[in-house]
């Protein structure tokens, strides 16, 4: 049982792990978004899933791989924005609160694949259990790269 588990768990994590990179548009879509929220004080974190959505109202995307294949899709999109802010803002802080911030993101790492198993636990062997897992980590990866971006800008003064 917790085999069967362990192997689809890492099937749908090493598949993200192996993706390209993010498309320049959909990393386009994502930052458009967060800033049109942001300049109209609203919450982005409704931004999360659009890509995703968007792609599983077509043909290849309303499939169990298609579902996954287009959470993922926005998940490399949240993942370079992340990537960036997180980048941005190491430069702006002193070395003490650098360490802090590298400590934090590799404990949210850990927490972000340990909660996006879990699923797994619940549907062990169904199909949909792909669709959560992707599902999941596009959740907490665009959560992730909102907060880091919010981190940034209070260091920006902004």
């Amino acid at each position: 049982m917790a085999s069967k588990f362990f192997s689809a768990a890492a099937v749908l994590l090493g598949l993200f792990a192996a993706a390209p990179a993010a498309s320049a548009d959909d990393l386009k879509e994502v930052v458009t978004c967060v800033e049109t929220e942001n300049g109209a004080n609203r919450d982005a974190h409704g931004c999360i899933g659009r890509i995703a959505d968007a792609c599983t109202n077509t043909p290849d995307g309303q499939s169990t791989q298609g579902e996954v294949a287009c959470a993922q899709q926005e998940t490399k999109a949240w993942d370079a924005l992340l990537n960036e802010e997180y980048a941005a803002l190491l430069k702006l802080m002193k070395p003490e609160a650098v360490e802090d911030i590298r400590k934090a993101q590799r404990i949210w790492l850990t927490s972000r694949d340990a909660d996006c198993r879990v699923p797994y636990y619940f549907y062990e062997g169904g199909t949909i259990v792909g669709i959560i897992g992707a599902r999941c980590e596009l959740d907490h990866t665009g959560d992730r790269a909102l907060l880091i971006r919010s981190w940034r800008r209070m260091a920006q003064g902004e």
